[in-house]
Parts: structure tokens; C-alpha cells; sequence
């Protein structure tokens, strides 16, 4: 692609008549069976993944131009988690969509029974704007690997990403299994009239709730992807310098618009003022001289989003600790900004913050009392608890209901191919990255093949029913109990021995041949 982000003009929203007309140009791709086979899909696969490497430049100009973005952040939080995801799947997918065989039952050992992946058909993604490309072209990836055609609908809030983003997979996939849609809610209200055969969205809970809905009218399963307010528990015996600088990383990178960034800090009152000034420190040391020109920051998105952070912090009841530079509503700069004794009725305290604000809640003893705390705000997409004692880490973890939970770090979970990325809840549904993102858009259909040659095992089963026919399929389907009805649930030797499947296919041989002669 030979262009420049001075020559790219944000497109115009997509007519309802060509997004019908894309809507069949996907079905009747899928429906010529050309997804089925894997050296198509690895074909399209390469194609996208150096389409993306020799654009690159004009993907992190495209995000400059939107929002101030650091091309350091783009690259780094996005482009190498989409090469990553890339090159994984064009390795592994011929493993991936091979039939997978299923847990040993000795009523269905002849049947040979199998799981066979199949794509879902025509598949809609709506991409955010906080991360457009990592949450836009990954589940593009994972549902082409899967087979299936997908339409995606950008991101309408960062217009020059998303013709940026549009234009490069447009011309490196094939049209009859790729097509895109830009436009705002008038357009997605469209897409979600027609009917997929799977939809999935990125965004606030909110229009997660919208999608569903309209999913619901066809029963069409749904991937949500969501946020929530996910904590950073920081215990006494943390390591204090480290947890700040971790959590000011995580929580200041793209200025805070992360699902997965610590949303506020929980953290035992006698570690609390250490805390902080190892958190300024980390700030001044990160962004020495911090304003609106500094590249390594990322500015806020939108005016809308700029006043609402703002309003935060006007608002709050807390105690603006810390913040590290000047507010321009001209550029959309917003500065880092701690803000110590916030209460859980705080305007902080309310919705995802998603902004470079970081309310701090200090406690008497956070083993005790973060629990409560964090359930205020049920189900976020990540947990995070900064402890050196991994047995306390556990069982504080193992009580607060995350889409994912990391000690002693955060946000890390978020760029790895090998680790499934999801919520629960009000945090979204379903999960994707690597092999999660290629199973969650495949349907897992079993397939068995049974042989004629063993109806003397199954003729038992049918009328007229007597008695005899229905203790020999008892004997065949019913296992016998191992575990007694009171006192430790513990196998016996014996018992180990009778369950056994080799013990079991030599009984099924001696059956088979005993009927046999009885038939």
C-alpha cells in the first residue's frame, strides 16, 4: 500500500443497501465451501500478516492523528500481540482443526467417537476504539482460522485507524470472506437486523447488553468482551517499590483506556504514604516534564471522554495526591492524577474509570478487607493482588470472581496468545487468543461412526423390552459404585483395577463373542 496518513480521508459511513449487499457476499462465500480448506485460511492468514508488517508506520501515524497515541504503545500493546496471534495460528492450525478424540466410554469405544471442528458460517465483530487494531484484527484472525467469513465494524471514534485498518485487510483478504463497515449506531443498528451466524463485540457493558439483545431475537451465540472496575490489591508485605511501578505502567499506558488496567488500589494503610511517592516517583521517571507535546503519552480520545474525566475530578471527595502536569481540553491532554482517601461512595468509585485517574483506598488489613471491598464491584476483567506471600495470594484470588487474575503484575495477560482472554459476567462472555480465539468461533460437533458388524451389542435395545435385555445394557452403561456411601471418597486397589480400560476392553471382547454365540 502505497500511501501516507496525509493522503488517508476518514471514509464514509457504509450505505444500509451495501451493507446488505456485504452481508451476502459473506454467506455466499461461506457457503461456496472455499474457508474448508486450511491452506486457504493459512493463505489469507499470510497475506494479512504482511500486509499489516509493511504498513506499520501508517498504523501508528493513523493513531497519532486520532488521539496522540505513542507509536512505542501501538507497536508494543498492539502490532506484536497481532503478529504474535498471526504467525501462531498459520503454525498450529492444521493441529488445531484436527478431530480431537473423546473420553473412553466402553458403550461407544466402536464408534470411535471424535470432536470435528466446523466454522459457525458468517460472523459479525464490532472492534473498539481504545485498542483498534489488537481488538479488531485478533478476533478477525482467530475467526478466518476457524473458517468461517467475517464482516468487522470499526471503530467509529478513531476515524483515521479505523480507514487505516479497513483499507489494509480489505486489500489482503479476499473479498468473498472479508468485508468492512464503517459507520456509528444507525450502522450497527443495521448490522445486528440481519441475521449471523455468530457476533462479537468489544466495547462497554452497555452496548454489550445492546448486542445480546439483538442476538437474541435469532438465538445467535455472542462473544462480549466488556470492562469492569478490576482492583490492584496491594498487601504489606508487597514488594512496595515494584507493585507502584507495575501498577503505574498498567494503569497509565494508553492514559488509562484499558479494559484490563488497575482501576483503583486497595492497600494496607501502614504501606499507603510508601506507596505513593513510589508512584510519583515512577510517574516523573516514566514522563520527565510531562505536557500535551510529549510523544511517550497518550491523549484522551474524545472531548466527551476528556470532560468526563475531568468531571471525576472535580467531583471526588478524595484528596488529589498527585497530578503530573496541566490539563488541555484543546489537545485532549489529561495528566496522570492520584487521588488518596476515597471512600466506596465516591464519584470515583462509580463506573470504570477508563482514564489516567487512579482512586487509592487504604485499609486497616487488606486480607481481610479487600474481599468486601472488591465484591462491591463483582466480576471485572482482572483481579490483581501484590503480595510476596503466594498462599494469601491464593486464597484472596481464589474469592473474587475476575475474568482473569495475576500476581504481582497486571495488564500482562492481555497481550499473550497463549492465554485465553474473557470475562465472566458483566465483564463479557466467551474467551479468544491462540487456540481459545479459534475454538470459541468453531463449533465443537461430535462425530461418531458406528460399525454394523456390532449389533449383537445392541440389540438388546429394542422392543419388545424384557428384562433380561435391559440388566445386559445395565452391565454395558451403568458403572458399577466405587466410592461407599459415607467416610473418605478415596478408590480402592481393587476398585482401580475393575475400572481400568484395558480391564474393561478385554470384558466388551469376552461380551461381544458370548452374544455372538448366543444370537
Amino acid at each position: 500500500m502505497s500511501m501516507n496518513i496525509t493522503e488517508m480521508k476518514p471514509r464514509e459511513y457504509t450505505k444500509k443497501d451495501k451493507i446488505n449487499a456485504k452481508h451476502e457476499t459473506l454467506v455466499k462465500g461461506f457457503d461456496s465451501g472455499k474457508t474448508l480448506d486450511l491452506e486457504f485460511r493459512k493463505e489469507q492468514l499470510r497475506n494479512l500478516y504482511y500486509a499489516i508488517k509493511d504498513n506499520e508506520q501508517l498504523l501508528k501515524d493513523a493513531l497519532i492523528k486520532d488521539f496522540h497515541r505513542s507509536p512505542f504503545e501501538t507497536e508494543f500493546l498492539e502490532l506484536h500481540g497481532v503478529y504474535s496471534e498471526i504467525n501462531l495460528a498459520i503454525t498450529n492450525l492444521d493441529k488445531w482443526a484436527a478431530d480431537e478424540s473423546l473420553g473412553f466410554d466402553i458403550r461407544m469405544m466402536m464408534a470411535r467417537p471424535v470432536l470435528r471442528r466446523q466454522p459457525y458460517g458468517s460472523v459479525l465483530i464490532f472492534g473498539p476504539w481504545n485498542y483498534p487494531y489488537l481488538c479488531a484484527i485478533v478476533p478477525v484472525v482467530s475467526a478466518i482460522a476457524a473458517g468461517n467469513t467475517v464482516l468487522l465494524k470499526p471503530t467509529e471514534m478513531a476515524p483515521y485507524s479505523t480507514e487505516v485498518v479497513a483499507t489494509i485487510l480489505e486489500r489482503a483478504l479476499h473479498p468473498s470472506i472479508f468485508q468492512c463497515v464503517t459507520g456509528a449506531v444507525e450502522e450497527s443498528t443495521a448490522l445486528l437486523e440481519l441475521k449471523w451466524d455468530k457476533i462479537m463485540v468489544t466495547g462497554s457493558s452497555n452496548v454489550g447488553k445492546i448486542v445480546a439483545t439483538a442476538a437474541a431475537k435469532d438465538l445467535t451465540p455472542v462473544v462480549l468482551e466488556l470492562g469492569g472496575k478490576s482492583p490492584a490489591i496491594v498487601s504489606r508485605d508487597a514488594n512496595i517499590k515494584l507493585a507502584a511501578r507495575r501498577i503505574a505502567w498498567g494503569k497509565f499506558s494508553n492514559s488509562g483506556q484499558t479494559c484490563i488496567a488497575p482501576d483503583y488500589v486497595i492497600i494496607d494503610d501502614e504501606v499507603k504514604e510508601k506507596f505513593i511517592a513510589e508512584l510519583v516517583k515512577a510517574l516523573k521517571t516514566s514522563y520527565p516534564n510531562l505536557d500535551k507535546d510529549t510523544e511517550d503519552w497518550t491523549h484522551i480520545a474524545t472531548d466527551r471522554l476528556w470532560d468526563r474525566a475531568n468531571k471525576l475530578i472535580e467531583t471526588t471527595k478524595g484528596k488529589v495526591e498527585f497530578q503530573w502536569g496541566k490539563a488541555d481540553k484543546a489537545s485532549k491532554f489529561y495528566p496522570p492524577t492520584v487521588v488518596s482517601g476515597v471512600e466506596l461512595d465516591d464519584c470515583l468509585m462509580g463506573e470504570e474509570i477508563f482514564a489516567p485517574l487512579l482512586p487509592i483506598l487504604s485499609v486497616s488489613d487488606v486480607n481481610t478487607q479487600a474481599l468486601p471491598i472488591a465484591r462491591q464491584h463483582d466480576y471485572p476483567l482482572a483481579a490483581y493482588f501484590f503480595t510476596t506471600n503466594s498462599k494469601r495470594a491464593d486464597e484472596l484470588l481464589s474469592r473474587i470472581r475476575s475474568g482473569a487474575a495475576v500476581v504481582n503484575d497486571c495488564i500482562v495477560q492481555g497481550g499473550s496468545a497463549a492465554i485465553p482472554f474473557g470475562g465472566i459476567k458483566n465483564s463479557g462472555t466467551g474467551r479468544y487468543h491462540g487456540k481459545f480465539g479459534f475454538d470459541e468461533f468453531s463449533h465443537a460437533r461430535p462425530l461418531l461412526r458406528q460399525p454394523n458388524f456390532i449389533e449383537a451389542l445392541l440389540h438388546g435395545r429394542y422392543a419388545p423390552y424384557r428384562a433380561s435385555n435391559l440388566k445386559n445394557l445395565r452391565f454395558l452403561g451403568v458403572p458399577s459404585e466405587w466410592f461407599p456411601r459415607s467416610g473418605p471418597v478415596r478408590r480402592s486397589l481393587l476398585s482401580r483395577l475393575v475400572n481400568s480400560r484395558k480391564v474393561q476392553v478385554l470384558v466388551l471382547i469376552f461380551l461381544a463373542l458370548f452374544l455372538k454365540s448366543r444370537v
